[in-house]
């Protein structure tokens, strides 16, 4: 959060507040400056849901989401966790098969109206049971719908597509990341 204040600011800057009469951004700056605020926002909040994924952090990921929130998970998985209450736990399970789970957050398009906001995010997955060390390799698509609750966005829709998966062997050394600071 704090970098997206950093980045705003510094964008109010570089316009220059010695260009615009009384030294008031006009309000075309002002929205424009929103739009930019909100989608960083947006953007983090993927971040965030990648980061409390990766580490199984059930009350982070529960915090990600509206209270009357879908995650949907499409094929070859199929399915479907509702209600901001059953988010963390249902992660936490489902990441718990794996000696390890790594996704990374891609490219993005949002598209941000008011208070609602859509978009579509690009996700790589690595994983290895835990049971039979087989691995899994994903190259995913995450569609989303989002709204903002008390000022802040969260997820309301969260749907996720698979393009491409593979079942290949990782027999490598596994780390476990280390405690938050």
């Amino acid at each position: 959060m704090k970098a997206v204040k950093l980045l705003v600011s510094a964008a109010i800057i570089s316009i220059g507040f010695t260009s615009c009469e009384n030294n008031k951004l006009p309000d075309e700056t002002i929205t424009s400056l929103q739009l930019v605020k909100d989608e960083l926002e947006i953007r983090a909040l993927a971040e965030k849901f990648s980061d409390a994924a990766n580490r199984k952090d059930g009350d982070l990921f529960q915090s990600l989401w509206a209270k009357d929130a879908v995650w949907k998970i499409g094929p070859p998985i199929n399915v479907e966790f509702k209600g901001k209450e059953t988010m963390g736990a249902s992660v936490t399970k489902m990441l718990g098969l794996w000696d390890f789970f790594v996704q990374l957050s891609g490219p993005a398009v949002i598209t941000v109206n008011g208070d609602n906001a859509t978009a579509r995010f690009y996700v790589n997955e690595i994983a290895r049971k835990a049971d039979d060390k087989s691995g899994n390799y994903n190259l995913s698509m995450y569609e989303d719908e989002l709204i903002k609750e008390n000022g802040k966005w969260v997820f309301l829709k969260r749907t996720y597509h698979t393009i491409y998966q593979e079942a290949p062997d990782y027999k490598g050394l596994i780390q476990q990341l280390p405690p938050l600071k």
